[in-house]
This record gives structure tokens, sequence and C-alpha cells, in this order.
């Protein structure tokens, strides 16, 4: 089939292969803001003035929807003019919905409600109450979490551990003091449920991912990432998507959207690649929070440090300018959205259903948090599960995957039946005496030690195995990272029994040889090992041969993967022969990919120029060690890509 029979199907497969998402003046999602209680309020008392304010905001940013908060802070707007603030808004042509922050104070640690005290019950039934009262759909700031421990929740909690107490408490009140009030008040009002960007720590504040998606009308994802260096929360870029997969594969449909502030934008491309990754996930609802934050001119020195200024980088301001133009010589938040969110909707256009490497984590599970982004981030296409996913041909379990009483046997029918488990050293060392050793004999020991060096031990054939090749002067050893990597020893019988393989070695100052990537055979199937530094951001350091053999275990089964790029790019697949990288460092980087099988070549869906398949490098290796049958055919294709840019493709 040539290209210009293919397109059109592929088009018609992308748009049918998630729900209707072109509902407004984007093709691939609906594009939202929200106005916070205080700027609903002088949007009412004449202030802030409705029609300059939204004429600003939508100069290029396309807004389908609106938020009105009628509470934010226990301080319940003038509901006197709320109808009037809608009616203004409903007569711009968008829809209109009522919005709500359980907060008390902001200003004192982002105090949240309290809900065993009987003012702030009251207060929060109160609220939603009058949101019904005027909106058919209300939605709530990730203030909705329960970090109180007032003298009415240390008698509330008895013997409960907190995060336990949590969890019910806020089951109970969402059914009774919220969803049940508001569908008393308006029987067509939907409640839906914006969880904050800190997913796997969701238990500890009553976040509930079990059962309060069936009691609200659906769920919204913090997908703020920010910056990633030196921040207290551990967010990776990534996140902005993995947050959303996360909670789609909670229930079908239940996530609604997702959300993005102002936070931490500096470069402003940051700004630019949380949006991007909110919608790489093919979300239905992009907000871009908020009203007021929208209007404001972005800082000089977001704009002025970005060395690759010149360079026509995704986020390209020269470009910007050009098609848009200015206000007042200044860009906003709002024209940054406006030029990110045109240039990704003509790509979303032809991308289906995400997917990804299947990792296990049982509700409320907590260990190695936020490691699925940090793998995200070197390349492995990560996709959140609540359940065991049997039919995957590749698991992944972290630490968290201990929660689940019946992993062993469950690790144990994955191989039996001919697929591969990955675990990480954290889910090794929780399993230790648990049953691990009977699908291999090998130890966490709690020993820490320094690696630098890097070697390759998987039998002849094995990946790098020459290493002593000699390479031009002033370039960087291929085996060895610019940095000391603490990480956790791992024992195991193998030189001379041959029980288990390490495909890839950390070599400490001394010498010796420490596991990176283990592997054994357990039946039918393939059982790895994956060492995860003391530091997961030092991930990032380890040399890109030794990523180039993590991805080959773990995206093993995987239709696309990288085979060769530094850490901090990433890869995100769909189900109908699509995908896009994602470069997040501030220098460009040679990526290449391969793909199963045989492919002519993949086509750049916004360029559409085409790229040719790289010339074969032989036989397939058995797997990242060597050993076994010859690896299926893959076809590689090597490409550059720009800082902070993105490149979306179709393999034909």
């Amino acid at each position: 089939m040539n290209t210009k029979q293919f397109l059109p199907i592929l088009l018609a497969i992308g748009t049918f292969s998630v729900p209707a998402l072109a509902q407004g003046n984007y093709k691939s999602f609906v594009v939202s803001t929200y106005a916070t209680q205080g700027t609903v309020q002088r949007l009412m008392d004449g202030s802030l003035d409705p029609a300059e304010s939204w004429s600003n905001l939508t100069r290029n940013l396309k807004v389908d929807k609106i938020y009105i908060e009628v509470m934010r802070n226990h301080t319940l707007v003038d509901e006197a003019g709320l109808e009037k603030l809608k009616k203004f808004f409903q007569d711009q042509g968008v829809q209109v919905c009522g919005g709500l922050a359980y907060s008390v104070s902001e200003a004192n640690g982002y105090q949240g409600f309290d809900y065993a005290d009987p003012e702030n019950r009251e207060f929060a039934r109160k609220s939603v109450e009058m949101a019904a009262r005027h909106f058919d759909e209300v939605l709530l700031d990730d203030y909705y979490f329960f970090d109180r421990k007032t003298d009415y929740d240390v008698k509330a909690k008895g013997n409960r551990s907190w995060t336990q107490y949590r969890l019910e408490t806020m089951r109970e009140v969402t059914e009774n003091l919220i969803v049940k009030p508001a569908k008393a008040v308006n029987p067509k009002c939907k409640v839906i449920i914006k969880m904050a960007n800190w997913y796997d720590q969701y238990a500890g504040m009553g976040n509930d991912t079990e059962k309060v998606p069936l009691i609200a009308d659906g769920m919204f994802s913090g997908t703020e990432t920010r910056l990633w260096v030196g921040q207290e929360q551990h967010l990776q870029p990534y996140l902005s998507y993995d947050i959303m997969r996360f909670m789609d594969n909670l229930k079908p449909g239940v996530n609604k959207g997702g959300w993005v502030d102002q936070g931490g934008a500096n470069p402003i491309d940051r700004y630019s690649e949380q949006l991007l990754d909110t919608v790489f996930s093919r979300c239905p609802e992009m907000c871009c929070f908020n009203y007021s934050g929208m209007l404001m001119a972005i800082r000089s020195n977001a704009i002025t440090n970005r060395t690759w200024a010149d360079l026509p980088t995704s986020l390209n301001l020269a470009d910007l300018q050009k098609i848009f133009g200015t206000n007042n010589g200044k860009l906003t938040f709002a024209d940054i959205a406006a030029y990110t969110l045109k240039q990704v909707d003509q790509v979303l256009t032809y991308v289906g259903k995400p997917s990804g490497i299947k990792t296990y984590t049982p509700y409320h599970a907590t260990g190695e948090e936020f490691l699925h982004d940090y793998l995200g981030m070197i390349g492995l296409p990560m996709d959140i599960v609540p359940q065991f996913p049997t039919g995957a041909d590749m698991v992944l379990l972290t630490e968290q995957a201990k929660f689940d009483p019946d992993i062993i046997q469950k690790i144990k029918t994955q191989l039996e039946a001919g697929k591969s488990v990955c675990v990480t050293s954290g889910f090794l060392r929780a399993m230790k005496g648990k049953g691990i050793e009977d699908i291999c004999e090998l130890e966490a020991t709690g020993t820490t030690v320094p690696v630098k060096r890097f070697a390759f031990a998987g039998g002849p054939g094995a990946p790098f195995r020459g290493r002593g090749a000699a390479r031009p002067a002033g370039e960087p050893d291929p085996f060895e990272a610019q940095r000391d990597i603490l990480i956790p020893e791992i024992k195991y019988f193998n030189i001379l029994t041959h029980d288990a393989w390490g495909d890839a070695l950390g070599i400490s100052p001394g010498g010796t040889t420490y596991p990176i990537m283990l592997s054994c055979d357990y039946s039918k199937g393939k059982f790895y090992v994956l060492t995860v530094p003391n530091d997961p951001a030092d991930l990032y350091a380890l040399p890109p041969t030794v990523l180039s053999v993590i991805r080959a275990a773990l995206a093993s089964a995987e239709p696309v993967r990288i085979d060769s790029a530094p850490a901090q790019v990433a890869l995100f697949r769909y189900d109908n022969n699509t995908f896009i990288v994602q470069n997040f460092l501030p220098a460009t980087a040679e990526v290449t990919v391969s793909i199963q099988g045989t492919a002519a070549g993949i086509r750049d869906l916004l360029t559409r120029k085409e790229i040719t398949p790289a010339p074969t490098a032989g036989r397939g290796l058995g797997g990242p060690g060597g050993r076994g049958p010859a690896a299926p055919r893959r076809t590689t294709f090597t490409f550059t890509m720009l800082p902070h840019s993105f490149m979306a493709f179709q393999i034909n």
C-alpha cells in the first residue's frame, strides 16, 4: 500500500480508536480554562472586565469550556452575580460549568477541609449545593484531599492507620457530603473530581482510586510537572503523560481530562511540554488553569535563558510571533498554549489509543514511588494498570506489586505461559523469603556499592561485548558514567552455575561487578531483574549503551522501541502503527528506534518527510544477553531531534 492510500485509512483508524473528542475548536480535544473564586468575584464586581479579559485570553487560544469556581479558602462568591456571569460566558459560545476548591487556607501549608469537623462538613455540603443550583457539571479542584490531624481527627481515627482513616472518610464524604447533596439539588449535576499530580501517594491523603471512581461521575488528573530538578515532589516530565494512563486504566471513560498551571515554567518550554504530554495521552479535555494566569505575560528570563532559541524547536517563538503577533509586545501563557495545542492537534488526528509496557500497581500500593516516570524518561513507554495484566507478553513489577498477596504465583503463571516478567530491585528486596527464591535464587543484600564503569557478560554475541575498541580522542567512553552511581547489591548464582546472567554489569572502583540488568529462564518464560539506583534520577546518568540493554529487555515485546538514545528522551506508543518521540534535553539527540518485522519507512506526521531504514546489523541477538534463539527481526531508523522538541511518526 502506498503512502497516499495509507494516510486516509490511518486517519480513520486514529479517529475511531479513541472516544469522539473533536467537539469544539480543536479536532482532538476540548480546551477549557478555570476561573478561581477570587477571579470570579473580580469578574462579577467589574474590577476585572469580563469582555476585555476574555478577548485577551481568546485572542489566539480557542476555548471551548470554562469553570466558574464558587468557593475557595472557605469563602463563597456572591451567589447573586453568578447567573449574570454565567450568561456572559454562554453568550461567547462556550460551555459553562462550576468549580469548587475545598481549601481552608492555601497560605497555611495548603490546608484543606477537616472532614471530622462538623462545621467544615456542613460548609462542604453547603458549597456543593450552591454550585449544583447553577451548573450541571461541577469540577472539584485537587484540594479535595484530607491532610488534617486535629483533635477531631485524632479521636475519629481510633486504631486505624492515618491512610486507612482518610480513605474511609473520603469515601463517605464523597458519597454523602458531595455527590448525593449535589444531585438532590440538581439531578442532572455531574460531579467530577480532580486528583492531584502525586498519584503514587494518593492513599495517604485519602484520594481513593478504587471506590471513589464508582461514586463520582468522573475524574480529572493534575498533570503539572513544572521543573523536575531540586523540587520536593520528585515530579518528572513524563508524569504529565503517565498519570493520565494511570487514571484511564482505573475505569473505562472515568478520566475526563488533564490540568496544567503556570508553575515552574522556566524555561517556557516546560509549560508547553506539560500541555503536550497531557494530550499525548489522548485525553478528552485540556484544562488550562487558570483564567488570570493565562493572561500573564511570560517573564523575560523564561525566554532569554533558552540556549536553543535560534533553532526551529517544537516551541518556536519566532514562528509563534510571526503567526500570532504579540499583545503590546508581550507573549502570554495563552499565546504559548495556543501555539502548542494548534501544532499538536495536527498530529493527534492520526494517532490511536496509547499503549506500552504493562506495569502492575495494586490499589493504594506504595514503594519506589514515581519510578514509572523515571523509566519513562529513559525511553520506556509505561502503561500503569491496577489489575495484573495476564495477557501482556512483558509485565513490569516495581516494589508496589508486593501489596498483592498472590503476586509470586501470578509471576510463575506468566512465566509458565512463555511470557516475560521484569521485577525491580525494590520488589526483590520486599519479597525476600516470600517465595521469590523459588523463581530465581538471588538476594538484595542491603549493601550499597558505587559503580561508574560498565561491562556486559551475556555470553558470546552479546551487545557491546567487544568493549575495548578504540574511540576518537576526546569522545566520552560509551561504557562509563560521568559520576559514581550508588546501587543496591544483588547477589546471584552466575559464573559457575549459569543460573542467572548479568546482561549489564556495573563495575566498582575495586573491579567487582554487580548486575544492573539480570536475567534467568523459568519454565518457558524469561525473568528479569532491573537494579534501580539508590537515587532513581541516576538512571539518567547511565551510559546509552546500558540504557540500550535495559530497553531491549523491558521492551522486547514492544512493536516500537528506542534502541539507542540518551536518557531524557521519551517514547509514546499507540495501537495503530504511530508513535511520538520527545527530547527533554537542552541539546540535540540522535535517536534510533526499531520496529518489529519489516517496515518500508516511517513518515514524520508534521513535515511529511520520509525516513528510510538504517542498514541492517546482521542476525538478531538472542535478547539483551545474546542467549537463546535469535530475536525476531526488527527494522531500525535513525534521526536527530532538536532540544525540547517532539517528533511524531506513522509506520509504513
